[in-house]
């Protein structure tokens, strides 16, 4: 458990500059920076520890899976993003755990006790609440936004990265070669994306916030490797749903980090959603 609260801290900083940095350079020319400074990262962080991808042996289509549906499942939030209100897409993409610990639970046979499958019901719910103002998320489902569905098929993307990345971890037994490998298998996936909408980067020239948005994108890149590697060491030792879930709360760290210091007020269910976050860990923590 953990190790996915040190995953949710590194994806809930990397939220948070990610959000800044979307900002200046726009959601795409940010999670790339991002994602490539983590990639390359990784990589310094391979070759330091001796590793080599050997281990990987017969698990290259599992990592192939996991690279494509990770950078599908970042287009699909960002595009949701873009088309619809931020208060309906982010608590629909935070039920990423929810697809995930059903996987674990079915395809790898987990069975959690009772009072820990409590304490991740209670830890999803509350990151849920979390991430959003119930108030403005009614008024937008009662709008239908067209972002709804992209966030759901985002949700789904996540949980299968997120859930694919575990397995690999688990079965090679070194962290390192997994992230870097599902890195990396992102990154070549991120090419023709990044390909079709070329304009998108060569307008950035211009921009007076590049620099800003450059650091900030590449502090999200740094904390991001954080999460993920945590969350791949958090599997090899543990239950992968419970460190799933445990990861779920990352959304908390970047709503109380904009509170602080950009002064967005929190929505009352919000505390709601922080108080069953710490209930539902708690439990896991007994359960464990």
């Amino acid at each position: 458990m953990i190790y996915g609260l040190v995953a949710a801290l590194g994806w809930g900083l990397a939220d948070f500059f990610a959000h800044l940095a979307g900002r200046r350079l726009g959601s795409l020319m940010a999670v790339v920076i991002g994602q490539v400074f983590a990639a390359a990262a990784v990589t310094v962080i391979l070759v330091g520890s001796g590793d080599d991808l050997s281990s990987l042996a017969g698990w290259w289509w599992v990592v192939a899976i996991n690279g494509i549906v990770a950078m599908l499942a970042y287009a699909l939030h960002y595009h949701a993003l873009e088309l619809g209100p931020v208060s309906v897409v982010s608590p629909v993409s935070a039920g990423y755990a929810v697809v995930g610990v059903l996987l674990a639970v079915v395809i790898l046979g987990e069975r959690p006790g009772g009072l820990e499958f409590v304490g991740i019901a209670c830890t999803i719910v509350g990151a849920v609440l979390v991430s959003t103002d119930l108030r403005a998320m009614r008024a937008g489902l009662r709008a239908r936004p067209p972002g709804l569905w992209w966030a759901a098929a985002s949700a789904v993307g996540f949980g299968v990265a997120g859930f694919t990345l575990g397995v690999v971890s688990q079965e090679t037994g070194i962290w390192q070669v997994a992230v870097f490998a599902s890195r990396w298998a992102m990154i070549v996936a991120f090419v023709p994306l990044v390909a079709a909408r070329r304009g998108q980067f060569g307008r950035l020239r211009t921009s007076t916030a590049l620099a800003a948005g450059l650091g900030f994108a590449l502090a999200a890149g740094a904390t991001d490797v954080l999460g993920v590697a945590s969350y791949s060491i958090g599997t090899e030792h543990g239950y992968l749903s419970i460190v799933l879930a445990a990861s779920a709360v990352f959304p908390l760290i970047a709503v109380l980090l904009s509170h602080l210091t950009l002064h967005e007020r929190l929505a009352p269910n919000q505390y709601v959603g922080i108080a069953v976050v710490v209930l539902g860990l708690l439990l896991l923590g007994l359960g464990s």
